[in-house]
């Protein structure tokens, strides 16, 4: 028994000098670390990306300050969607311009049905993306339908039709048609104006981004 007293007596003051040592090391301060290179994430953005983020910001001036995140992710998604299905981004990018300027919360209610987000996504289209009410405005998932509806008009015979009839854009040119035999063609003439314009800068910027680069490695070295 006075074995089993000391045991537990001796258990009870250990556990009071490691209550005792606890509270010390809490009323420390932190020990400082040594200074040292911080560690940073470099985050690599496609100069298709960036170009479009600043074709953006000039064609919309106000949408990076009212929706930060419509002018920061809507390229980024274009640009991997369309790489990711064999599209090309410049026109996919245009649909974008053409239809809402590139706000991601562009609404159209004269539409039938309504047309909303950047590429003026319609219910008419419901048979190839489904209901496309449910977020509407979410510029990735708008990516992913248009680039579904795009696709849609590629697999048809219209479109082979509209290339044999020496149109330039003919899946431009179907996007607004819809469903009926006409196209318009003011709204053709419109988006193709629109694609030569972003091409051309495009040509502009990645001249741009060769010269900097050339200028960067023509400096001496420092010291």
């Amino acid at each position: 028994m006075i074995h089993v007293l000391r045991a537990i007596a001796l258990l009870l003051v250990s556990a009071a000098i490691a209550a005792v040592m606890l509270a010390v090391l809490s009323a420390m301060p932190p020990t400082a670390r040594a200074p040292g290179v911080a560690l940073r994430t470099v985050v690599h953005v496609p100069p298709e990306v960036r170009y479009l983020r600043a074709l953006v910001a000039r064609v919309n001036p106000s949408l990076p300050i009212e929706d930060p995140e419509c002018a920061l992710v809507l390229p980024g998604a274009i640009y991997r969607s369309t790489h990711m299905h064999g599209l090309d981004w410049q026109r996919l990018a245009t649909l974008a311009w053409q239809e809402s300027d590139f706000d991601c919360h562009a609404k159209n209610r004269v539409d039938r049905g309504g047309a909303y987000g950047p590429f003026q996504i319609r219910q008419l289209w419901s048979s190839v993306i489904g209901d496309p009410r449910p977020l509407y405005f979410e510029p990735e998932l708008a990516v992913e339908r248009v680039v579904q509806v795009v696709r849609y008009y590629q697999e048809t015979g219209r479109y082979q039709h509209l290339i044999g009839r020496g149109f330039r854009n003919p899946l431009l040119c179907l996007y607004n048609t819809g469903e009926t035999l006409r196209v318009n063609m003011v709204y053709c003439r419109q988006v193709g104006a629109k694609l030569r314009q972003l091409q051309e800068g495009w040509r502009e910027f990645q001249a741009h981004e060769r010269q900097q680069a050339i200028a960067a490695g023509a400096q001496p070295p420092a010291g």
